[in-house]
C-alpha cells in the first residue's frame, strides 16, 4: 500500500540516524543530545517484506466508504462521528483510526474516491464488534457517509514504514525529533527515520502540529511492534499509525 501523501516528501527532508554502531557521534548538520546525529541528504535504500501476520494481536479492519467530500483535516470530526456509533472506542487504548484517503481539491477538502476506505487499527479481539459498523451511516462536515462491507487486513512484516502525521506535543522540529528518539529508546528500538513536512490538525484542545515520518533500517519484529503500538499521540485522530511503504527512492 502506497500512501498518497508522499508528495509531502518532495520538500524539506531531514534524515535522522539514531546512534552509530561504533558509539561515536558524526556531525553532519547539527547534533542532538544523547549522541544522536542529524544527516541531511538521501540515505541508502532498503526494502524487506515478509508474509502477512495473520495471527498478530493487532490488525487493520477496513470498510468500504461511500460519500462525496470531506475536510482534509478530518481526524477529530471523524472520531466524534464514530464514537456516536460505537461509544466504547473512546476508551480503547490500542485503537487507531487511519486518515481517509482522497483527492486533494486544494480548498481544504478531499474528494472521496475508490481508494477512500474507513480503516481501524485495533486489537484482533475487537474485530467482531467493529465489523458491526457495516451498513451504518454518519455525518461529517454536513455530508452523509455510508459504511460498506468490512474485512480484516493483517499487518505485514515490512520496512520502511510511513505515517502521514505523528504528534508529540512539540511544534518545533528539534523538540519533536528528540521526543521521537526518546520514545524509540523506551521501546528499545533502533531505527533510522526521515522527518518530513509539518502537519496541522484540529484536536479537542485546539490546533496541534506534527510531522510526517518514515522509519527504516529496523529489525522486522520492531517494525511489527511499531505498527501495533504506533508513535506519539492522537492515534484516534489518525496520527502515529504506520503503514508499509515500498521504498524511499519511490518518492524522489
Amino acid at each position: 500500500m502506497i500512501c498518497p501523501y508522499l508528495i509531502d516528501y518532495l520538500k524539506g527532508f531531514v534524515f535522522y540516524n539514531k546512534g552509530r554502531s561504533d558509539g561515536k557521534t558524526y556531525q553532519v548538520g547539527h547534533v542532538l543530545p544523547g549522541n544522536r546525529s542529524i544527516i541531511i541528504g538521501w540515505l541508502a535504500e532498503e526494502s524487506f517484506v515478509k508474509q502477512d501476520m495473520n495471527e498478530a494481536a493487532v490488525t487493520d479492519i477496513q470498510f468500504e466508504l461511500k460519500g462525496a467530500m470531506l475536510p482534509k483535516d478530518h481526524g477529530y470530526p471523524l472520531y466524534l462521528a464514530l464514537v456516536e456509533l460505537l461509544p466504547w472506542i473512546a476508551d480503547e487504548p490500542l485503537l487507531g483510526i487511519h486518515p481517509v484517503q482522497g483527492a486533494d481539491l486544494g480548498d481544504g477538502n478531499l474528494m472521496l474516491n475508490r481508494r477512500g476506505k474507513l480503516v481501524f487499527r485495533a486489537a484482533r479481539e475487537r474485530a467482531p464488534e467493529l465489523l458491526q459498523l457495516t451498513g451504518r451511516a454518519f455525518q461529517l462536515g454536513g455530508k452523509a457517509f455510508a459504511i460498506g462491507a468490512g474485512k480484516l487486513r493483517p499487518l505485514s512484516w515490512h520496512t520502511p514504514l510511513y505515517a502521514h502525521c505523528v504528534t508529540t506535543g512539540y511544534a518545533d522540529e528539534r523538540e519533536f525529533t528528540q521526543a521521537i528518539l526518546s520514545e524509540l529508546d523506551a521501546y528499545k528500538i533502533d531505527s533510522r527515520f526521515i522527518c518530513g513536512k509539518r502537519q496541522t490538525l484540529t484536536t479537542a484542545q485546539g490546533i496541534e502540529y506534527g510531522y510526517s515520518l518514515m522509519l527504516h533500517g529496523m529489525q522486522m519484529e520492531h517494525a511489527l511492534q511499531i505498527q501495533e503500538q504506533g508513535l506519539g499521540t492522537n492515534r484516534k485522530l489518525g496520527c502515529g499509525i504506520f503503514i508499509p511503504h515500498k521504498s524511499i527512492t519511490a518518492v524522489s
